[in-house]
This record gives structure tokens, C-alpha cells and sequence, in this order.
């Protein structure tokens, strides 16, 4: 009865599994968890966050360069309605991940009355700065390392979101298990040299090399991320791109 919800899956209501992607979600059913399972894509780690429970998240649509819907309210609501009946929210989150922590302090500080636990995927090894990194059979040993939260925590939890909230700035990162906002231009150094370096390049060698090497180490964004970050600095002028056999080359701009 709940497949016809697209990120939602699963039968038995008594425990709400929350992850921040579709390839969390898939993760989680081929490794045969049968709880219901709610997906909420909401990138939390880049974007102004106007509203304490940001469910629309339009803005997303200038990050992906698409006109797709990210109005997840309807999943918000229908959310709700399972949280109703559970005994516990479980959410797969990081440390080391901005969108994945930031979706945990979402759920605490949106159901902080609920039983709520919290499984940390770098805690079975620090390659893992997400749940999307552990592998199907790691999945079950990472299920013993369940935090149940206490009052304290979540309310710790929810003063962050707020404080994030509150600084509302374009892009979010973690350090040392925090979560710090900046701007949207925090990078621009840092690519910048690293494309002075590299001369013209193939503008995905360009991204692997940013996901591969992380400018500050274990942040590590999504490809359509680092995309949007260099062409944010082709559009204002500072590097510029070419076609060379279908693909795309970037470099900096030398007449800037």
C-alpha cells in the first residue's frame, strides 16, 4: 500500500528509517529492511534556507539547471501521518556529510517529542562520509552502532537547526562534527588555483579531481555541485570553456 508514494517504501510502520537520498533509500530495501522508508532529498548542504521547515525547495531547481518539482511537502505531510503511528525514528546520517547531518537536525527539531535514534555511517570506517558509500552487507553491522537520542541531545540538535537557519548562508559544510554556513563563493580560491595548475581541462577531470582530492579534507560535495561552482565563476568571467569533441573544457580566463 505505500509504494505508490515515490519516496516512500516498505511494510512495517513500527520504525520510520529517514535517508537524504534515492540511492539511500535503494540501499537500504536490497539489504532487506522492511521498515517504511522515507526519502527526502532536500540538499541541505547548499541553498538559502528561508523557512524553518523547508519542504519547498524550488531553489534547488538553479543548482541542477532543471525545471523538476522540489516542493516535498506532500511528503512532508505524508510523513507525519506514519510518524503518528511509530514507536521510533531512525536517521542515517554523517558526520562528516552537511546534507546528511542537516537532515538530522531537521528530524529532531521537527518530531523531538518522538523516540528518535540516529546511525552515523563513518562510524563503521571514515571513507564512509555517507550512507551511499557503505556497502550492502556493511549495512547490517552498521545497524549496532544505533545511537538512541536523549532529551538533551535532541534539544541540542534543535538549537542547531536554528542557528543554521539563522545564518542562512548559500552553502554548508562540516568540520569537526559541526556544521559551518558560508557563502556560495568560499571556494572560488581554491578552484581557481587548482584550474591555473591544470591548464585547459576536461571539465568533469576538473570535478573528479575536486571529489577525489577535497579542498578541505572529507568535504566532499555532489558532481552537480562542483559543477555549478566553476560555471558560477565561467558566468561572472573568470574562467572561461570550450567544445572540443562534444565535451566540455574549462580555463581560467587570462584576459580577466
Amino acid at each position: 500500500m505505500f509504494f505508490e508514494y515515490k519516496n516512500f517504501d516498505g511494510i512495517n510502520n513500527n520504525i520510520i528509517e529517514i535517508v537524504s537520498s534515492d540511492s539511500a533509500l535503494g540501499l537500504l530495501k536490497r539489504s532487506g529492511n522492511e521498515n517504511i522508508k522515507v526519502c527526502l532529498p532536500l540538499a541541505l548542504c547548499i541553498g538559502k534556507i528561508d523557512s524553518i521547515t523547508p519542504f519547498n525547495r524550488k531553489v534547488l531547481s538553479q543548482y541542477y539547471k532543471n525545471e523538476n518539482y522540489y516542493d516535498f511537502t506532500d511528503d512532508f505531510n505524508k510523513l507525519k501521518e506514519f510518524v503518528n503511528n511509530c514507536s521510533k525514528i531512525r536517521v542515517w546520517s554523517s558526520h562528516l556529510d552537511s546534507d546528511d547531518y542537516c537532515l538530522l537536525l531537521l528530524i529532531c527539531y521537527l518530531f523531538k517529542d518522538k523516540e528518535i535514534s540516529v546511525i552515523f555511517s563513518e562510524e563503521l570506517n571514515w571513507g564512509s562520509t555517507t550512507i551511499s558509500a557503505v556497502s550492502e552487507k556493511e549495512i547490517s553491522e552498521l545497524e549496532k552502532r544505533e545511537h538512541i537520542l536523549t532529551k538533551w541531545q535532541k534539544e541540542d540538535y534543535c538549537n542547531e537547526w536554528e542557528k543554521i537557519i539563522n545564518d542562512n548562508k548559500e552553502l554548508r559544510y562540516m568540520i569537526n562534527g559541526t556544521v559551518v554556513s558560508c557563502n556560495v563563493d568560499k571556494f572560488d580560491e581554491n578552484i581557481i588555483d587548482r584550474l591555473e595548475k591544470a591548464g585547459k581541462i576536461y571539465i568533469f577531470k576538473l570535478v573528479a579531481d575536486l571529489m577525489g582530492n577535497p579542498i578541505i579534507p572529507y568535504v566532499m560535495y555532489p558532481d552537480w555541485i562542483y559543477i555549478y561552482l566553476i560555471e558560477r565563476l565561467e558566468k561572472i568571467g573568470i574562467i572561461k570553456s570550450s567544445i572540443i569533441d562534444d565535451k566540455k573544457y574549462v580555463e581560467l580566463n587570462k584576459q580577466n
